[in-house]
């Protein structure tokens, strides 16, 4: 009795499972904004350069940015992902605390990986109105996308996690726009391409 109980249970978050992967939504080209136009759009009309990035984990990154609490001697300990977003969170306050050093890899995008990235941010999309799209509840970010300047100074970013579909941004105006189910993974794949590793095809040290 018990084992059938268990294989209809199965059965019915099987179906639920499927249900839901049929019912997202494919991101498809729903606009069709030139490369010059999509360049005119904020931040990209600011952004001398844009980085695709990597960062691991480490307390040492925040002591630089802010004192923490210690406890015993010991530094606090940290849910995964918690450094990630309190190292964002002090940028958010003061943009100057940036430090190349702290992201592990750092790849700069040529003409063609930018145009690639406009392309996914301002003409994919979904035709679905009212859409809701949901990530995982745990958020470890582990990757970003950086804007500088003219004056090589960062001043916007996208803190993103790719495990979990989700993502933080320094500003309202910077953002995916039109959200979908398959955004995400598209911009994991440029990451990819470009070489980080992070975050991408690997989570741990």
């Amino acid at each position: 009795m018990i084992f059938r109980i268990l294989v209809t249970l199965c059965l019915l978050i099987a179906s639920f499972s499927t249900f839901a992967q049929d019912e997202e939504p494919q991101c498809v080209r729903i606009k069709n904004f030139s490369v010059e136009e999509r360049n005119q759009d904020y931040p990209f009309n600011k952004a001398k350069r844009v980085v695709f990035a990597s960062f691991k984990e480490n307390h040492r990154k925040l002591l630089k940015n802010k004192d923490r609490v210690y406890e015993k001697g010991e530094i606090s300990s940290y849910v995964e992902g918690e450094i990630m977003q309190e190292y964002f969170d002090s940028l958010k306050v003061d943009l100057t605390r940036y430090n190349p050093n702290d992201f592990e890899e750092k790849v700069d995008l040529n003409d063609e990986q930018r145009n690639e990235l406009t392309d996914l941010i301002f003409n994919f999309g979904t035709k679905k109105k009212n859409l809701t799209v949901e990530g995982a509840k745990c958020y470890t970010p582990r990757n970003a996308i950086l804007f500088f300047n003219e004056n090589d100074e960062l001043f916007g970013f996208l803190e993103i996690c790719f495990q979990c579909n989700g993502f933080r941004k320094s500003t309202k105006e910077i953002d995916l726009y039109n959200r979908c189910g398959e955004k995400l993974y598209l911009l994991k794949e440029q990451f990819a391409k470009a070489g980080i590793e992070y975050g991408i095809k690997k989570s741990s040290n």
